[in-house]
């Protein structure tokens, strides 16, 4: 709660000094006089006053008149101008003070009748077409600005660096105009914008927590002792105490023992608004203190100033509209309040001509119209214009009667049946299904619309009534009344017709359930009746459901939900008017299976050998067959197939039903038996581990899967082509193909040359000879035997068993000996062969 007088309804209009003028304590306050409470019209002018006196006992002059928009004051928009010719006053606008200075133009002081004049020529205006509120003004001597709402005066006094405790206490002192002075207590929005923003500067304010840290109080004036804030800057005030503490950055922020309050520097946070610094602030920049504020009156002991009549203008507002909706054509009811002055209407935001003025307007529309509002006196056709809008919804367009008709399906031929209502909804509304329906035994319950008194629509037994009255609404709560008749008529359908839908059960799940699309018998039902007539196919699972239209199954993938078979009932209608043709479980639908046989998902064809055969087995049925080859060719229709060479071959069955059967692939490889040459092997002889390693990439052997033994065609086999530690002479390769196309054989050679023989005839080493020659493979062009001194000693016969021992016909004796062998090798290359070996007798 702020303490300071409550606000006064008229300005104070007090004539004041300049407060460095010296004044003695007998110097009479002039009287001030004022009339003028008018309205603005925005972007206009209007004159502040409109009488306006001063009188004065014991002067006649002034130095300087002011004239201050206190209260209401927008900067940027409103103004203060002098207006007439008035040769010896001259004026200075402040716009951050919403203040109007007058002086004299020639030197010395300005008359009062100078000033009495100029006053009278001030004219208002702002800059805003949407100027809204009350401008009040204040008119003193001297610098202070004087606030009507708490009848006090403000002063900035400009002193750069000034601590918080020595501007407490020169704000005490002089008196103004007899008015104690202290630092300003702020308590409301009006009094924080005139000291604050229109105040001049940043300076101190009388706001402290040095008592207790955190508890801020105004320690200056009549509010002395006052606590408005609690905490830092996520505090608060007590209820119904106004602050105004800087939000960008945080206030109170206590950063540094920070005990006293300041209005912020222009430029830092929202234009009025406070910090909090030391005793001393900043030595430079935003933070310095540039001054203080000094607030005048309320103190005890302070004269009383006798506040004349003071003018204002006020802008006139629309503040409550009332728009109007109806359905269809007709007369709105349309209303505007004004604060003051008059409401006119126009029928677009600017339009210059009003086409009503008053509060009230009821135009007879057709359709949607928004008309626009002003608060003025006559004449004045600038300011905030407001929307008020008619609406005309749209009443439903429906069939104002209809026949509705259902068959006489119930089991007794007496023209009663069960009937759902709701399926004429279609046909009232034009299938419109934005439109709510609802059902009724009498027009005048359907025109109330009492949804507690509408008709359950299904099922409605015409013996209750032949006649029912449709409300059809829209979103608009508009509606129209639809009569509906209902009739019963008799099935043309025959009663035991069927119709059968199939179906192979080839979805990929084979279980029994198949998706139909019901719509294909559709034509069978519609051909059963006489033509030329727009007849539609419903299905139903059960006759309830066909009777009163209910569950309807959508046709176009429908899946039987139980195995093998459904019946459905079928219901034929009239589109135009719902006259039923029949209704009856008169379609099946069967889920046939399809064909079930296997066969092997592999073979092998040897393209050495006979062609193979592909067979079914294990089939559950009698069916027939096709067999297709990777090309889709047919190779066979029977259950076996021949094939010659290796691809992908599909099979697919076919049953008396004619269900066909997936196909099924078998996958034929082809393989054949090894191709095998000597250029396929690498043989390494005449070393300590002689070895063959047979090249088996690259399928130079064949396209088969092979594997090799040694010297043995029944193996033992395996799959590493390399034997080694061979014993010189002939060996026999043998490649199996694993997928049994047949065996390969090829024969090497291993050479060797003994390092020793024994000729004393005992059968075993008797002469000295080449292993592993013995066969085509291998051509000896010759064979020289030289003692160690270099002498030819034999020239061994290629065709015999070797050199025996003999040189000459006597017998050589035991020494080593040298050979030397010419000869062609199983691959056809040219190689000579030199060495020693041991004679041992």
């Amino acid at each position: 709660m702020h303490f300071k007088k409550h606000k006064i309804l008229f300005f104070s209009l007090l004539v004041l000094f300049l407060t460095n003028y010296s004044w003695s304590q007998t110097d009479i306050a002039p009287n001030i006089s004022a009339t003028g409470d008018q309205i603005y019209c925005p972007l206009s002018q209007i004159k502040v006053v409109t009488s306006f006196n001063i009188t004065d006992p014991d002067d006649t002059a002034v130095d300087a008149f002011y004239i201050q928009i206190s209260e209401g004051y927008e900067n940027g928009q409103d103004k203060l101008t002098l207006a007439g010719t008035h040769p010896n006053i001259i004026t200075f606008w402040s716009a951050s003070e919403g203040k109007l200075t007058l002086e004299s133009s020639v030197s010395g002081p300005a008359k009062y009748s100078d000033i009495i004049a100029a006053v009278k020529d001030v004219v208002f205006e702002s800059s805003s077409s949407f100027v809204s509120g009350e401008k009040l003004f204040s008119f003193t001597i001297g610098d202070a600005n004087y606030l009507p709402s708490t009848g006090h005066y403000y002063e900035y006094i400009s002193n750069i660096g000034i601590t918080w405790q020595n501007a407490n206490a020169a704000a005490a002192l002089p008196p103004y105009y007899g008015l104690q002075g202290y630092l300003a207590t702020i308590g409301s929005p009006e009094e924080a914008q005139l000291s604050g923003e229109q105040a001049g500067g940043a300076g101190w304010i009388g706001g402290s927590d040095a008592e207790t840290e955190g508890v801020w109080k105004w320690v200056t004036g009549p509010e002395t002792g006052i606590v408005f804030w609690n905490g830092l800057y996520n505090g608060s005030s007590p209820s119904g105490v106004y602050s105004n503490w800087n939000k960008n950055p945080q206030e109170p922020n206590n950063q540094g023992n920070e005990d006293y309050a300041h209005v912020t520097a222009p430029g830092v946070g929202t234009p009025g608004s406070w910090n909090d610094l030391s005793n001393t602030g900043a030595t430079s920049g935003d933070y310095q203190p540039k001054g203080y504020i000094v607030e005048y009156g309320g103190m005890p002991g302070d004269p009383i100033l006798i506040p004349p009549y003071s003018p204002k203008i006020s802008i006139p507002e629309i503040i409550a509209t009332t728009n109007d909706s109806r359905c269809g054509n007709g007369s709105v009811n349309l209303s505007a309040t004004a604060n003051l002055a008059t409401v006119f209407w126009f029928d677009s935001p600017t339009a210059t001509t009003p086409i009503h003025s008053g509060t009230n307007y009821s135009p007879v529309l057709s359709q949607t119209k928004t008309y626009y509002v002003l608060a003025a006196e006559s004449g004045c056709v600038e300011g905030k214009r407001t929307a008020v809008t008619a609406t005309i919804n749209p009443i439903p367009i429906i069939q104002s009667s209809i026949e509705f008709k259902n068959c006489d399906e119930d089991g007794i031929a007496d023209g009663f049946t069960n009937f759902n209502l709701s399926e004429a909804n279609s046909i009232i509304t034009n299938n419109d299904s934005s439109l709510s329906v609802m059902y009724y035994l009498t027009s005048a319950e359907a025109n109330t619309g009492i949804s507690s008194n509408s008709l359950n629509p299904s099922p409605f037994n015409n013996t209750t009534a032949n006649t029912v009255y449709a409300r059809v609404e829209n979103d608009f709560g508009c509606f129209s009344i639809s009569t509906v008749a209902l009739k019963v008529s008799t099935t043309l359908l025959p009663p035991n017709f069927n119709f059968e839908l199939i179906a192979c059960d080839n979805d990929g799940n084979e279980d029994g359930f198949h998706s139909f699309d019901l719509s294909e018998a559709s034509t069978v039902f519609i051909n059963q009746l006489p033509a030329g007539q727009p007849l539609s196919v419903h299905y139903f699972r059960n006759l309830n459901d066909a009777q009163l239209e209910l569950n309807e199954i959508q046709g176009a993938n429908f899946i039987n939900e139980t195995f093998d078979s459904q019946v459905l009932y079928v219901r034929v209608e009239n589109e135009n008017n719902g006259n039923c043709y029949g209704i009856g479980p008169f379609l099946t639908i069967t889920v046939q299976p399809i064909p079930q046989f296997e066969v092997s998902p592999t073979a092998v064809v040897c393209l050495n050998l006979s062609p193979i055969t592909l067979e079914v087995y294990n089939s559950a049925d009698t069916y027939s067959y096709e067999w297709a080859d990777s090309n889709g060719t047919i190779i066979s229709t029977s259950s076996f197939a021949e094939v010659s060479s290796g691809g992908n071959y599909t099979v697919i069955a076919t049953s008396g039903l004619g269900c066909e059967s997936f196909p099924k692939t078998v996958n034929v490889l082809e393989s054949v038996v090894a191709d095998i040459e000597l250029n396929d092997v690498t043989i390494i002889d005449d070393s300590e581990n002689n070895s063959v390693t047979i090249n088996s990439q690259n399928n130079n052997l064949g396209i088969g899967d092979y594997e090799f033994a040694l010297d043995d065609q029944f193996g033992p086999f395996r799959d590493e082509p390399y034997f080694e530690h061979l014993s010189p002479g002939v060996h026999s390769l043998y490649v199996n193909d694993k997928n049994n196309c047949g065996v390969a054989k090829l024969d090497i050679t291993i050479l060797g040359f003994p390092n020793f023989f024994t000729p004393n005839n005992d059968g075993y080493n008797d002469t000295w000879k080449i292993l592993g020659n013995d066969t085509n493979n291998i051509q000896i062009s010759a064979i020289y035997i030289y003692d160690r001194f270099g002498k030819l000693i034999a020239d061994v016969d290629l065709t015999g068993n070797g050199w025996d021992g003999f040189f000459n016909g006597e017998s050589l004796p035991a020494s080593d000996y040298w050979y030397f062998v010419k000869f062609t090798d199983q691959y056809g290359d040219y190689r000579e062969k030199h060495g020693n070996f041991s004679l041992v007798r």
